[in-house]
């Protein structure tokens, strides 16, 4: 579904790989609202800082926030850090 905001503990992410009962590819862990941690991604579409936007396949990815900044980037993951307020797809 579009347009629903996750916002998944670390703990839950781990146990589940699903959204709303259907597989995805993708996962994010949000971290304390200081950083999320996105893996399965394909690249990273626009970096702002506000808005992160990241391709999971054919899913696009928002990370909101403020002062949002890539800090780690790796072939299929991707740690953003700042003042994460959600994780989306759009």
């Amino acid at each position: 579904m579009r347009g629903i905001l996750y916002l998944m503990s670390f703990f839950d992410d781990i146990s589940y790989k699903t959204v709303l009962g259907r597989a995805v590819k993708y996962s994010a862990v949000l971290m304390g609202g200081e950083a999320a941690y996105v893996d399965g991604i394909s690249r990273i579409i626009s970096v702002s800082a506000g808005k992160i936007e990241i391709a999971a396949g054919k899913i696009l990815l928002e990370v909101s926030g403020e002062d949002l900044v890539i800090d780690e980037l790796e072939r299929e993951s991707v740690i953003v850090k700042g003042k994460i307020t959600g994780v989306r797809e759009v």
